[in-house]
């Protein structure tokens, strides 16, 4: 609908903070870091022919997460460009708290498991991290 498409593009240039529901299936959400108008599309039960069985909620999340990778490495995410870590680390975490897969900016989607989670949330809540502090 026409509206629909008009408030999708006043999110692309300032994304709001409440989820805005594209369909009944997908949800578009605010998730600033990498840049501050970053956004992630949450898809429910989405198949992503990975392996048999597995669907579940898929997060299409752009340069939030650069690849599976970034999660025991941050560098890799920070270094390719971060307007707030702070920020991205809280979305990073959050996203992964809602999802079942997460497909990257770069790099194979990838399942997330509660050992992900973990080590997300304990990112998120670090008070800084030594890549921001030049250590």
């Amino acid at each position: 609908c026409e509206t629909g498409y008009r408030q999708l593009i006043v999110m692309k240039v300032s994304p709001p903070l409440a989820p805005f529901r594209l369909t009944d299936d997908i949800e578009i959400q605010a998730t600033p870091g990498h840049t501050m108008s970053c956004v992630t599309v949450l898809v429910a039960d989405a198949t992503t022919g990975l392996e048999a069985g597995g669907g579940g909620r898929t997060a299409i999340v752009g340069d939030l997460f650069e690849r599976s990778e970034d999660i025991e490495n941050e560098r890799l995410w920070i270094e390719a460009g971060s307007e707030d870590p702070r920020s991205q680390r809280y979305h990073r975490a959050r996203i992964a708290e809602l999802a079942d897969w997460i497909i990257p900016g770069h790099g194979a989607a990838f399942r997330v498991d509660a050992s992900i989670r973990r080590s997300l949330r304990r990112q998120a809540d670090a008070p800084s991290a030594p890549t921001e502090t030049g250590s």
